[in-house]
This record gives structure tokens, sequence and C-alpha cells, in this order.
């Protein structure tokens, strides 16, 4: 029997799923485990392993796995902690065949207080405050799995509960999707819109303003201090670099690759500790379009046998290690930070 979202709301920490973590996990500096082992924080990030798609947490050295949402007939994707540390927010994949839909919602860092934000939307980031979401709304009426059929940019405010539009009305073919420290930016990969083909954007975030930060690739994650971009630099490479959005017009400098992997295991994914000193990211093969129906493994929900959550450490290069072994489509990481006024649990 299906169960309504009402009836999440309710759901305790202690009905939790454990377990059992991983052995053994690959990299090329295992000594990071106990690195991170010592960091107060967690990881969040999606993954497939019970049959559906669920968010799972885990310590930030990848011990005590817990499954968070528990819901077998919908597919919970791509988790983004608020900057406390106390929400989570995410899309569901919910409903079947020509029905199916990709909300929005968030809930507190222990899976209860599920509360739907949007229908039909997806891409969240949260305003440096933890006050604000926001979020790209689908291109389509119909369901897709593509990440960019995105048009424009919505601000939701959570204490009010209103929504308001970017004043840009031209946004179009948005995703992964970054708010600046100081509200005044966001950073997002545009795919064949606004006249780009393929860059990543610094977009106004009150403004009309779009300019090219010029560094290839895709999916751009920015630091918590705002003085650093990470992204997927090619398909195999997690890039690193300087940003300054205070520059007219705003730029990224000293760009180098943290993790480097070869055809054909690729890096995507990737977000940056709170505290500055590590990336996680995913590594996995990658799969001939045929296999995927034309879908490609990085996409959100798309089922990639092989891939993991592994963590680097941002300022040297290709030391990391694998944060997960079974390779059941472990995806999408997300840095959790400890609950602030609440001991950290």
């Amino acid at each position: 029997m299906k169960r309504s979202p009402r009836s999440w709301r309710c759901l305790p920490a202690l009905a939790l799923l454990a377990v059992q973590a991983p052995a053994a996990p690959a990299g090329t500096a295992p000594e990071l485990l106990g690195e991170l082992k010592a960091l107060p924080y967690k990881i969040i990030y999606e993954t497939n392993r019970d049959g559906n798609w669920e968010l799972y947490v885990m310590n930030a050295d990848g011990s005590d796995p817990m499954n968070l949402t528990r819901t077998p007939d919908i597919d919970e994707l791509y988790p983004k902690a608020s900057p406390d540390g106390s929400r989570i927010a995410f899309v569901a994949d919910e409903g079947a065949g020509k029905a199916k839909v990709r909300n929005l919602y968030v809930m507190h860092r222990d899976g209860s207080g599920r509360t739907r934000v949007c229908d039909n939307a997806r891409e969240p980031c949260w305003s440096a405050d933890g006050a604000a979401l926001a979020f790209l709304k689908a291109e389509l009426p119909e369901f897709t799995y593509t990440d960019f059929a995105t048009k424009g940019i919505l601000i939701h405010e959570l204490a009010t509960g209103k929504t308001r539009a970017h004043p840009n009305a031209a946004i179009l073919h948005l995703y992964t999707l970054n708010w600046s420290l100081d509200g005044k930016w966001f950073v997002a990969t545009v795919h064949g819109g606004m006249g780009f083909s393929h860059a990543i954007l610094a977009l106004e975030a009150s403004g009309s303003g779009v300019f090219d930060l010029r560094l290839g690739g895709c999916r751009p994650d920015l630091s918590p201090d705002g003085t650093r971009i990470a992204w997927g630099n090619g398909d195999f490479a997690i890039g690193v670099a300087d940003i300054d959005l205070d520059a007219a017009p705003p730029k990224a400098t000293g760009a180098r690759n943290a993790v480097q992997s070869a055809d054909p295991l690729e890096t995507y994914h990737a977000d940056w500790s709170p505290d500055g000193r590590y990336v996680c990211y995913t590594f996995g093969p990658k799969k001939k379009e045929k296999d995927l129906k034309g879908l490609i493994p990085e996409l959100p929900g798309v089922t990639a046998p092989g891939w993991n959550v592994c963590a680097a450490d941002a300022n040297a290069r290709n030391r990391w290690i694998a944060l997960t072994a079974d390779g059941m489509s472990c995806k999408e990481p997300d840095w959790l930070p400890p609950e602030k006024n609440a001991g950290g649990r």
C-alpha cells in the first residue's frame, strides 16, 4: 500500500535503517580514512541499493550508512544540506508512467518533517543563511530525466512559504544551481540555452547579467567560503579553481585537477567539505547510450552500476579514497555539517 506524503512527516530518527559499512575501499590514499573519521561532518547521497532510490547518510569516512527516507514506492534524489545542517532539500520522483513527476521537498536532517515545496521542480540550492531555497522549474509538464530541461529560477522563502521568480525571464536550460555566499550570484551549468552551447555561468541573482566563467565541463560547486569552485572538468577529472564573483566580469583562475581518472572511469558530482579541505564526488564506469536508452550515468535517478561515493584532498592531486564499495549507483553526495545548537547530532 502506498503511503501518503503526510505520513512521512512523522518518521522518527530511530526508524533509520542501518546497513553494514563497506570494507577496504579503493583509492590512492588509505590514510585519508583516518583524517575523514576525525571530521564532525556526515555525507548524504542517493543510492538504489534497496531496489529504488533512497537517500542515505554516512559518516565522513563512509562508516555507519543509514537510510533516511525508506520509501519503496518513491525515488528520492539530489540531496542538498542547509548551511546550518538542520535540513535537507531533495527531489522525489513520484507516480508512474505518464503520471510521473519530479517534485521538490525539504525535511529535517533525521528524515522527519518532510514537506513539499514545489511540484515539477528540480536542482535546489540553499541561501547562505538557510532562510531560502532557490531551484529550477521543469521546462515541460512531462517527466524527463534530462537534467537541463529547466526554465527559470524560483526562490522560496521557508518562513513565509512564498515563492518568487528570478527577474531574468530568459533563463533556460540550467542545471546544478549554486547560490553565492553574499547572495548576489548564482552559478550553474547551461546546456543549449541563452545563446550558449555548454558552459558554466555566473548569473546575477537580482539582475539580468549572465557571464561565462570559461571553465569547460559542468556541475559546479562553490566552496562554503565563496572563494573556490569545483566542477567536473570533462568526464574524467574533478577540477578546482579560485573564483572572484566581485570582479568585472566574474572570473575563475588557477584551474587544476584535484582528481584525474581515465576512460572508461568517470568522475562527477563534486561537493566541497564545510572546511574547504576535501571534495566528495562520484566515480564509476561510463555506459554506452544503448545500455541506458540514451541516458548517461551521471544523471540523478539513472541507474549506474559500479558508481561509488569518494572523497579527495582538494589541495593535492589524486589523493583520494572510496567511501562506498557496493557500486549500487551511489551518487550525488553532499556534505552534512553538524547541526548548530544541537550538539552536532
